[in-house]
């Protein structure tokens, strides 16, 4: 009888491992059944490109290169991974006036979802201008468009299926039919996307970008396996600010907010960060850069909490965020949501430098 009961347990336990699995496929990659959703990343303010073509260029410095990558629902099954890498630069910084500047940028992301290995690789340029506009305070607006070359591919035969649950053997055999096809499928598609952000630094103590940007607007077909599926537009909105908690404090409160809207997904990033000053930049050389050390405690609306850990030193960067699940999926992920690591650059070159790059009107 306790023989019995025991493979019982274990055909249950593995048949809900299935089902699970199950789950998780059919939100992920809908793309095979109905409208595709964007990937995005807990560390969204370490990742401005993929957020707002707007932010193209737009920081204190004359070069940025970052790179950040998430791993998500590894306690679950295989994990899905999504890794990105950056790089952006004001232009014609010799030809230009005053602090108008233009900017362009490239960006690469692979998105790759699980066994089923539905992989999207994205090669974009990005572009911007952003324009002084004077006043007793420090006012820029800028425009930003981004055009990209996307890849989408999916292993057919990589896919499974509660009908191939062998209950005579309490586990998955590949061997029972799915009537379903095999090999790969391929798309290839452009996109385009815009935005405008608006920087403003009332003094040293304050400093804000307010962000609206606009991706897939031209609603690509995104479908791989021959029926329409186009690429929804998503519509997002992008608050950072910076607050030095008094003149001759070490410590900035850092908030964050993210609202992005796509179809029927609904993305509401909050979060409140600490950055304590160890260093802090030269405001009218480039002899040094900060030293400091940030922590954040995030909200994502109906999904996870996370925590995150930043780490400056001059021109480099090192952040880390933990996602502790809080959605339906808790039974499975036992809690367990993503892990992301991001690490930047950020250069002053110290020759033709404009005020604009090399005082602190940016964040």
């Amino acid at each position: 009888m306790q023989e019995a009961r025991t493979k019982l347990e274990i055909k249950t336990k593995t048949k809900n491992r299935i089902k699970i699995f199950g789950c998780i496929l059919l939100s992920h990659i809908s793309c095979l059944t109905s409208y595709s959703q964007d990937a995005h990343y807990s560390q969204f303010f370490f990742s401005p490109l993929t957020v707002n073509p707007g932010n193209t260029g737009v920081f204190n410095g004359d070069v940025r290169a970052s790179t950040i990558y998430r791993m998500q629902w590894f306690s679950v099954t295989n994990p899905f991974k999504t890794f990105s890498v950056a790089v952006d630069a004001p232009v014609f910084k010799g030809r230009m006036r005053g602090n108008d500047f233009f900017a362009a940028g490239l960006n690469f992301t692979n998105d790759n979802q699980s066994t089923v290995a539905l992989k999207t690789n994205s090669y974009n340029g990005l572009f911007s201008y952003t324009k002084f506009l004077g006043g007793k305070k420090s006012h820029y607006i800028t425009v930003g468009y981004q055009l990209g070359f996307n890849m989408k591919t999916v292993a057919l035969n990589s896919l499974k299926f509660d009908s191939q649950y062998d209950p005579n053997t309490g586990g998955y055999d590949a061997g029972f039919g799915v009537n379903e096809g095999g090999g790969a499928a391929t798309q290839m598609f452009l996109d385009m996307a815009t935005g405008l952000v608006w920087n403003f630094n009332s003094d040293r103590k304050f400093r804000s970008s307010l962000g609206f940007s606009l991706h897939h607007f031209t609603s690509p077909d995104v479908s791989i396996n021959g029926k329409t599926d186009p690429l929804l537009p998503k519509y997002s909105f992008q608050w950072n600010a910076a607050y030095k908690m008094g003149t001759n404090s070490n410590a900035v409160l850092m908030p964050s907010l993210l609202f992005a809207k796509q179809g029927g997904s609904l993305l509401i990033n909050g979060c409140t960060g600490i950055k304590y000053l160890l260093q802090e930049r030269s405001h009218y050389t480039d002899f040094h850069g900060e030293r400091c050390m940030t922590i954040g405690i995030y909200y994502r609306y109906r999904d996870a909490a996370f925590l995150n850990l930043r780490l400056d030193y001059e021109g480099f960067a090192f952040g880390v965020a933990y996602d502790i699940n809080i959605s339906g999926l808790t039974t499975a992920s036992k809690s367990v949501g993503g892990l992301e690591f991001m690490l930047q650059y950020r250069g002053m070159f110290g020759f033709n430098q404009n005020a604009k790059r090399s005082s602190q009107r940016f964040l």
